[in-house]
């Protein structure tokens, strides 16, 4: 993995965290909004890949602002998790922290995405 995006493997590491720490919640929150959370990160893997290897232009730029979006949401059943005790404060923030990383890393390729001309 060495000649990955750095958000990429950002993204990748994330989300083994959070599938470690999904196995750990309570058995009412790990088949519900566990598997939520960890679907959520397959899916805004997945959408990293297929925008590294899409042409530039307006489709990608479109799916960078989809993921953007999806890492808001992602971002929101964090919180729910926290609130509701499934995920302790420490792997909150710290599941924070790396999640607000990434979505800084997105918002720098999409900035560089909108100032090309578009073809």
């Amino acid at each position: 993995m060495a000649t990955e995006l750095l958000l990429i493997e950002d993204w990748y590491a994330v989300t083994r965290l959070l599938t470690d720490r999904i196995a750990k919640f309570p058995r009412l929150h790990r088949y519900s909004l566990g598997q939520h959370i960890a679907s959520n990160c397959c899916e805004i893997l997945a959408d990293l890949i297929r925008a590294k290897y899409m042409p530039g232009g307006e489709r990608k730029l479109q799916l960078l602002r989809q993921i953007n979006v999806e890492l808001e949401v992602l971002r929101f059943r964090l919180r729910l998790a926290h609130d509701l005790g499934a995920l302790p404060h420490g792997a909150h923030r710290t599941s924070l922290e790396r999640v607000m990383n990434c979505g800084k890393q997105l918002g720098g390729w999409i900035k560089l995405l909108d100032r090309k001309p578009q073809t």
